[in-house]
């Protein structure tokens, strides 16, 4: 497999996988109400409000606070990155893929140094450009609070039977790390990589049985609980703890958005890898131009 062959299947592995992250790409698509704003987000405001009023808050709530800001930012920049890097992708994988069928083919020797050149500049941009999209988008992914437009947190996190507390140690505690809510109290909170857990989406059998007086769901609620005194129901001791109000929501649409999420970044990251081999082999190109032999040798 010669230069010539490599450049266009890369090329063409630009563009495919472009267009396919295009389909996916959680905000283009606005998978989830959560995206609709992101963009259009007055972070300046909400600095100019932070700088105002950071002097009244505890140690809590000014980090709080300022991460709200920060995520604004993070958003509004995730927004710009993914229609820039994507269009660019897609826009550059097509040139690229076009000049590597016309030398592949013989028909494009006399500007071999050219294309090479042009294939060593613009997969350097589609790697960078979409490395830099993907460290965003895997950062506010992993880390990002889920809040709702008031702000605020979506909702406390749930065990994988939709409990929100277990009986461990002597005491009925919550999932997550409680010694460190002093510190950071929105560390109870649901994450955007915790959305396609099934805790967060529907489930059948949750719903069916949340009404049933003789479901461990009814009975293992927190009506009168105390903290350090185990529930019991008859003979059974209640290791699990549900709410008395349906708390896990009644769609799929949080599991929808995660897995388009979670696709484009992993598509991403081939994109930065075939952006890389573009850029090597244009540079390949540009360098043996006049030298090279085709990819595609007539039949005589």
């Amino acid at each position: 497999m010669n230069n010539n062959l490599l450049f266009l299947c890369l090329a063409f592995g630009v563009l495919i996988l472009s267009a396919v992250t295009i389909c996916v790409a959680p905000i283009i698509n606005k998978v989830h109400d959560h995206f609709d704003d992101w963009g259009t987000l007055n972070c300046q405001q909400k600095k100019d409000t932070y700088d105002a009023n950071k002097n009244g808050y505890n140690a809590v709530g000014k980090k709080i606070a300022k991460r709200k800001v920060d995520d604004c930012f993070a958003h509004n920049a995730m927004h710009d990155l993914e229609y820039t890097s994507l269009i660019m992708d897609i826009v550059f994988g097509f040139v690229c893929t076009i000049l590597g069928f016309l030398h592949y083919f013989d028909v494009g020797k006399s500007i071999e140094k050219i294309s090479g050149l042009i294939g060593l500049i613009t997969g350097a941009i589609i790697a960078i450009l979409t490395c830099i999209y993907v460290g965003y988008s895997a950062s506010i992914f992993n880390n990002g609070v889920v809040r709702d437009s008031s702000d605020a947190c979506i909702g406390t996190k749930l065990y994988s039977n939709r409990a929100y507390l277990k009986w461990k140690d002597g005491k009925y505690t919550h999932n997550y790390d409680e010694d460190k809510v002093s510190e950071d109290t929105e560390i109870s909170c649901v994450k955007y990589k915790d959305l396609g857990k099934k805790q967060y989406n529907y489930d059948s059998k949750y719903y069916k049985e949340f009404d049933d007086h003789n479901s461990e769901y009814y009975k293992c609620n927190n009506d009168g609980l105390t903290l350090t005194q185990q529930k019991t129901y008859g003979s059974e001791k209640c290791e699990y703890i549900w709410s008395t109000t349906k708390v896990a929501n009644d769609k799929v649409e949080y599991k929808y958005a995660h897995d388009n999420w979670l696709t484009a970044i992993i598509l991403s990251v081939f994109i930065v890898a075939c952006g890389l081999g573009l850029a090597v082999f244009g540079f390949l190109l540009f360098k043996n131009s006049g030298s090279s032999t085709s990819g595609h040798v007539p039949v005589k």
